[in-house]
């Protein structure tokens, strides 16, 4: 059974078949004579114009560095969501141990800011100093 894809090739039936060895080396000696003639301003233009296309496609797919960390940032985030609900059991469980992480720091930073805003409202206060006026 002959494939649907394959090549039918038309052959001339009054020619000879070429040995496939000499008829690879005639061709490959073809390509070399060719590329010795023009192969500098071949390999120049193909440079040139390889280089004006990925420019462009630089340019057009230019992506935001900000954008990237972000990003970055977010998935970092929710590998940490799921591993702790993976942990915990359930994505309840995770968003409590996310806040208390949270609220714990605020609460100390709370507390730190307004024990420091007494002490300065008491130096304030009392402890200052008098004034010198003439």
């Amino acid at each position: 059974m002959r494939s649907w894809f394959g090549r039918r090739l038309v052959t001339d039936p009054t020619s000879q078949p070429a040995d496939g060895l000499t008829a690879y080396r005639e061709g490959r000696a073809d390509e070399h004579q060719q590329l010795r003639r023009d192969g500098v301003h071949v390999d120049r233009a193909t440079n040139d114009a390889y280089e004006h296309g990925r420019r462009d496609e630089q340019l057009r797919h230019r992506g935001s560095p900000i954008l990237a960390i972000v990003t970055f940032i977010l998935v970092i985030i929710a590998i940490a969501v799921l591993v702790l609900a993976v942990k915990t059991g359930s994505f309840r469980n995770a968003g409590a141990v996310l806040d208390d992480l949270i609220q714990n720091p605020a609460h100390v930073a709370a507390a730190k800011a307004g024990s420091a805003l007494e002490k300065a409202g008491q130096d304030l206060k009392g402890d200052a100093p008098p004034t010198n006026q003439p």
